[in-house]
């Protein structure tokens, strides 16, 4: 089943910012861009991407600076011609400090087949660095400062903008919309390939979520994940989507006062951050209605003083680039001890099973087991890679690798990745468990908890820990601590404390260079 060129959400936020075209739409680097200035830059485009060929079938490339309002004038223009796009300057959902090396960025652009590679002045000599390693694969497009004064203003009718545009091709909903690469545990960039019927329906999904009057959103990760489609319903809405560079916790407990934010998207260490600004005083979040969180697993005991901190604005979300979103935890559950160790009730047209790994049968509730989704807002699948698409999905339902259990009124709790999962003495040990106990303790940064093999192929836990500046800790005083509130199996045998820890392309902690760093004796 096909769909009408004017049903694409792009053409209705094109609408949307045509038809107030001196607010305020977007604020970057320190300056207010109008929503008629966007939407000309949106239709400038257009029809640049036109003449390089780009409609349905093909793929655009995006490495500009991050969070560049680029990225989102650009998936617009591309999404309106029936294109998909891809990003190739990081991975890590979480964060855009990671950049991904050139071979990394080269891999991406040959595994997506981009024909178009759209950049900025700022990375204009990678862009072309990648360019002279792949002549002929692909041709660079320039973006100007999004702060240019553009022609004169859109049509605010569906009428006058498609006249504007040019024919728009008729779009299929299973042709590719999105090509997220995502590092996943291996550090090997997979291409999750999505729909154009999975990218509107998640827009779509994502509006009521957004529905107070005025809505203002800071995005400080990335917008080529998950904060996305918030930042499409803002601007559909006539909201104000104020964009940073990347996440620091001063620079965004202020921004909320300074511009009114009414909800902001972070990664859970963000959240720990964010909650020692606000601690030291002179904040004003009363603006603030939600704060959703995501990424690792929290520590109930952060979340129960985040919540008496920042009041009833706490949103646990829990989804993957796979499955898109899964579970929500509301604010008012945050007022629970026993709803704060799980990541809520699924999304209403998300069904939850958690199965036995060895018979594939499905678990009654408080059975641990892997979790399985099944949802509209599942991938197509693995770019390129057939077997690992059949390995993840299965009959409508996706694996997701994670270990947990339902209770009987359908709150799910996560307790590790099957990956990660340590097997001593006959126990199955979950690192993630025994972290967030580690982490409650005074003094410690951060943490991470894995399984070392020794030559007869035993598993053995180990830990390495990051302290506070001027915080110290015994390495046996922790082991006993988790021996006394878990048990001594799950005690690390090993306990290195570490300036920082290694982080993958993820941004998350790489438990195989601790492995190759600090090999058993």
């Amino acid at each position: 089943m096909t769909r009408p060129a004017d049903d694409c959400y792009a053409l209705a936020i094109l609408a949307a910012l045509a038809a107030d075209p001196d607010r305020t739409a977007v604020h970057w680097r320190g300056q207010d861009v109008p929503a008629g200035r966007l939407a000309r830059r949106v239709a400038d485009t257009v029809h640049a991407l036109r003449k390089l060929g780009v409609g349905p079938g093909s793929t655009v490339a995006v490495l500009v600076s991050p969070n560049s309002p680029v990225m989102l004038t650009v998936r617009y223009a591309a999404h309106l011609l029936g294109g998909a796009v891809t990003y190739v300057r990081g991975t890590n959902p979480g964060s855009t400090a990671y950049v991904l090396s050139p071979d990394a960025q080269l891999r991406i652009l040959f595994d997506s087949a981009a024909q178009v590679l759209f950049t900025d002045a700022e990375n204009l000599d990678r862009a072309r660095q990648l360019a002279d390693r792949a002549p002929g694969r692909f041709v660079l497009a320039e973006d100007g400062p999004i702060s240019d004064d553009g022609a004169a203003p859109l049509a605010a009718d569906r009428a006058g903008l498609l006249a504007e545009l040019g024919e728009l091709p008729v779009r299929d909903p299973e042709e590719l919309a999105l090509l997220s690469f995502s590092s996943g545990s291996t550090g090997k960039p997979k291409g999750v390939c999505v729909t154009t019927r999975v990218w509107e329906g998640t827009v779509l999904g994502t509006l009521p979520l957004v529905g107070e009057p005025d809505p203002r959103v800071l995005v400080a990760t990335p917008l080529s994940f998950v904060v996305g489609p918030v930042a499409d319903a803002v601007l559909r809405l006539g909201g104000l989507v104020v964009l940073h560079e990347g996440f620091d916790a001063a620079q965004a407990v202020d921004a909320i006062a300074r511009h009114g934010i009414t909800r902001t998207f972070m990664a859970t260490p963000h959240l720990y951050r964010t909650m020692e600004v606000v601690k030291a005083g002179g904040t004003d979040l009363s603006t603030l209605k939600a704060l959703i969180y995501t990424g690792v697993m929290a520590a109930p005991a952060k979340l129960e003083e985040a919540a008496a901190l920042l009041g009833p604005v706490l949103l646990q979300a829990y989804g993957s680039a796979e499955a898109g979103r899964i579970s929500i935890l509301l604010p008012h559950e945050h007022d629970d001890p026993r709803l704060r160790t799980t990541v809520g009730r699924p999304f209403p047209e998300v069904e939850l099973r958690v199965v036995d790994q060895e018979s594939g049968g499905e678990l009654p509730a408080g059975e641990v087991g892997e979790v399985w989704v099944r949802s509209p807002n599942l991938m197509a699948g693995y770019l390129g890679d057939p077997a690992l698409t059949s390995q993840v999905l299965q009959g409508g339902w996706y694996r997701t690798g994670d270990i947990g259990h339902l209770d009987e009124q359908g709150y799910l709790s996560l307790v590790d990745r099957v990956a990660d999962v340590v097997k001593t003495d006959g126990v199955k040990i979950y690192p993630a468990v025994v972290e967030r106990e580690i982490a409650t303790l005074p003094g410690v940064a951060d943490v991470a908890v894995y399984g070392i093999r020794d030559r007869d192929n035993l598993e053995h836990v180990h830990a390495a820990v990051v302290l506070a500046p001027g915080a110290q800790r015994d390495a046996a005083a922790i082991r006993a601590r988790i021996g006394s509130v878990l048990t001594p199996v799950h005690a690390p045998e090993e306990i290195r404390f570490l300036d920082e820890l290694p982080l993958g392309v993820s941004g998350k902690p790489d438990k195989n260079v601790l492995r190759e760093r600090y090999p058993l004796d």
